[in-house]
């Protein structure tokens, strides 16, 4: 009987319980944070800032790869001329990205290059 109560006295705790294994978890949330959650908000909050850059005039191309030059700008959504005559209206986050930024307020239909089908030759 006497060694029965030596083996039980003498065994460690098989487990360290809680307490050793939020350092783990913490490290698990913070690596999550910084490969996760940080690298998604700024992609969020670039497209915000570029959704409201948006202005009659912007060349831009959106997700799906097509080019347009913005007409106007509506609350949720743009409509693009993606050829002279032709226009579409698409949601601001199919926006990929802004091409050119319009420098000055020169509407779409008074610029040089809209509705130019037939450019002049070089002579």
């Amino acid at each position: 009987m006497q060694g029965l109560y030596q083996l039980a006295d003498g065994a460690a705790p098989a487990g360290g319980g809680i307490l050793s294994s939020l350092p783990m978890i913490a490290l698990i949330l913070l690596v999550f944070w910084l490969l996760i959650w940080r690298p998604n908000q700024k992609r969020r909050q670039q497209e915000a800032q570029m959704q409201s850059a948006l202005v009659p005039g912007v060349e831009v191309m959106t997700k799906a790869g097509i080019y347009g030059t913005v007409v106007e700008v509506q609350d949720n959504d743009v409509i693009l001329e993606i050829s002279p005559g032709t226009r579409i209206r698409m949601l601001k986050p199919g926006i990929g990205e802004i091409l050119t930024p319009q420098a000055d307020d020169t509407p779409v239909e008074d610029r040089p290059d809209f509705g130019d089908d037939d450019p002049k030759p070089n002579n």
